[in-house]
């Protein structure tokens, strides 16, 4: 078992040692949430984009085709498949922010790491309570985006940082008693929470996704895998907007390559910090029992698998 660390320091380097000691299964659990959301995005556009290219030749076939509701509803139909798998891997990607807590506190008393569906389900059976956990989440970042309450609400979300913790560990609690017993308990440790945030926001946005992405640079990955995208991006109305940048101080021009090449950087960048949820979600585990001075209570039925 795991000896629970006080300093944000302890907590951050036993949650990088936990991440990477088992990031190949960590990798696996993440590979769908994180890949199915990218593939479900690009077979949208690439279903959209065929359709669109392809347009002219279907009405001309006219009858059903000639119709303005006819062409909307082929459209929808298109990208049904990739909306599926882009909900279905999104969705997943929301349940690992609690079963990944489950998966950190079974390492720390079992030091393995197993049965994910196990671990999955301790969150899944809670479905309309963690549905409405992130609707509130969501409600409380939309009332943030506005200018006037920037500053409360970046405070408040240090005090909301261990909701999903709360969450997993003690199901007794409702979505807002998850948002005020992770206010009770950071309560006094502010200082040192907004520690922990920082650097897991500075090794895992900064650090860790710019030094992957220096390698693939060197590898001349993005410039790759850009040519493929390029066909689309020679879509957009190129001209026009460089007739406006023309004017403005730097004068820049964009290309269809730069575009492509911005695509892929913007979407292998959010799977680079997708595939750091389970650092953050561990380490915010940990912190979760140190301030809760104790040990959390861990399902049963997943002690005995490890057992069995």
């Amino acid at each position: 078992m795991a000896k629970i660390k006080n300093s944000v320091w302890g907590i951050f380097s036993e949650g990088v040692k936990l991440y990477f000691k088992n990031f190949p299964k960590f990798f696996k659990y993440m590979a769908f949430p994180v890949f199915g959301q990218v593939i479900g995005v690009i077979l949208m556009l690439l279903a959209s984009f065929l359709y669109v290219e392809n347009l002219p030749k279907i009405i001309a076939m006219g009858g059903f085709f000639d119709n303005f509701s006819s062409i909307f509803f082929i459209l929808i139909l298109l990208i049904l498949p990739g909306f599926f798998i882009f909900s279905k891997a999104f969705w997943d990607y929301l349940v690992a922010y609690g079963a990944i807590n489950s998966m950190a506190e079974a390492m720390t008393k079992t030091g393995k790491l197993y049965d994910f569906s196990a671990h999955t389900e301790m969150i899944t059976r809670r479905t309309t309570a963690f549905a409405g956990l992130w609707l509130l989440l969501g409600l409380f970042t939309i009332i943030g985006i506005f200018p006037l309450f920037w500053v409360i609400a970046m405070v408040l979300f240090v005090y909301f940082v261990l909701i999903f913790q709360v969450f997993t560990f003690e199901p007794d609690k409702s979505p807002i008693g998850c948002f005020k017993k992770s206010l009770t308990i950071i309560k006094g440790n502010f200082w040192k929470t907004l520690g922990l945030l920082n650097l897991l926001w500075l090794f895992t946005y900064v650090l860790l996704p710019e030094l992957i992405k220096s390698l693939l640079n060197l590898a001349d990955v993005f410039t790759f895998l850009a040519v493929f995208v390029e066909v689309w991006a020679r879509q957009f109305p190129i001209d026009e907007v460089n007739k406006f940048l023309i004017n403005t101080p730097t004068a820049y021009q964009l290309t269809s390559l730069w575009i492509a090449k911005a695509t892929v950087e913007g979407f292998l960048g959010y799977c680079l910090l997708c595939f750091t949820l389970p650092l953050r979600s561990i380490c915010w585990t940990l912190w979760y029992k140190s301030l809760n001075k104790g040990e959390v209570k861990l399902d049963k039925r997943i002690l005995d698998r490890a057992e069995g």
